[in-house]
């Protein structure tokens, strides 16, 4: 597996200072996230630009983000997201990554008008994914038209295409659902990213008693200052020979960054070593 770090924690940072950073930290492979990166709407010259500071830093781009509103049930906003994909997608392959990550998107709210634009948005995109080596991984983030991990795998399952794939989430755990190594092992057939981090339980987060909000509160802390079974995450993708790639995302740190990013690396050196 490898261990990849998400750029967006360092979004404070241009880019060449936090490439700079993640890679004296010891880290081999990036996601690049929006605030360094656009997939849709960067130049040539933007993409030169990536590479060229990558290579410098010796990093890998392992997974760009690329998420707009292909399931929104609106039918003007869902055409320009379809738009966007193709330039993301087609930005992706230039850029020789493999993976486009993004949401599941939508309207919670008209769940059955969202998974109708999704599945109407991906035939659209499907000739020139499927053409391309790209692989689009979606996630189920809270707020989207699925929360859960059954949903979302059956429905990427159904989908049945060989470029597109489900992203487990790991602070998501506690909305996508209750057991982490039943959650992951139910997605085998499709799992093809990892997002990790650390989440409190929902339950532990205290809002006023006048209210509960709609979507359940979760966080991105360092790996082993949350609640989720993290052994148990990295246990199941062992055991099912997962061999993709696991990036690490804490953006609950966003207020001391470079202390984040180095403290990330050496709690999943740690687990890593873990039999």
């Amino acid at each position: 597996m490898k261990i990849a770090f998400d750029t967006s924690l360092l979004r404070s940072l241009p880019l060449e200072k936090a490439l700079e950073e993640i890679s004296n930290t010891g880290y081999k492979y990036i996601e690049t996230g929006f605030a360094h990166f656009s997939a849709a709407e960067s130049s040539d010259e933007d993409a030169k630009v990536l590479l060229e500071t990558a290579s410098r830093y010796n990093l890998e781009l392992i997974a760009l983000l690329g998420n707009y509103p292909l399931s929104y049930p609106d039918e003007e906003v869902r055409t320009i997201a379809v738009q966007q994909y193709l330039r993301a997608i087609e930005r992706t392959e230039s850029l020789d990554c493999k993976i486009l990550a993004s949401e599941l998107n939508g309207d919670l709210e008209d769940r059955a008008g969202s998974e109708k634009a999704f599945l109407k948005s991906f035939e659209e995109l499907r000739p020139n994914l499927e053409r391309s080596g790209v692989t689009l991984c979606f996630e189920a983030h809270p707020g989207d038209f699925i929360e859960s991990n059954r949903l979302a795998v059956d429905f990427i399952q159904k989908i049945n295409s060989n470029r597109l794939r489900y992203l487990y989430c790991v602070p998501h755990s506690f909305i996508l659902g209750q057991d982490v190594r039943e959650m992951i092992e139910y997605a085998k057939d499709v799992l093809g990213y990892v997002h990790f981090c650390d989440s409190l339980r929902p339950q532990k987060t205290f809002f006023s008693g006048r209210y509960f909000p709609k979507v359940l509160p979760h966080q991105h802390l360092l790996p082993g200052l949350g609640d989720v079974d993290l052994k148990g995450v990295l246990e199941t993708l062992r055991r099912m020979g997962y061999d993709g790639s696991i990036t690490i995302n804490p953006f609950s740190h966003f207020d001391h960054p470079i202390e984040a990013l180095r403290d990330s690396k050496a709690r999943m050196d740690s687990m890593m070593k873990m039999p």
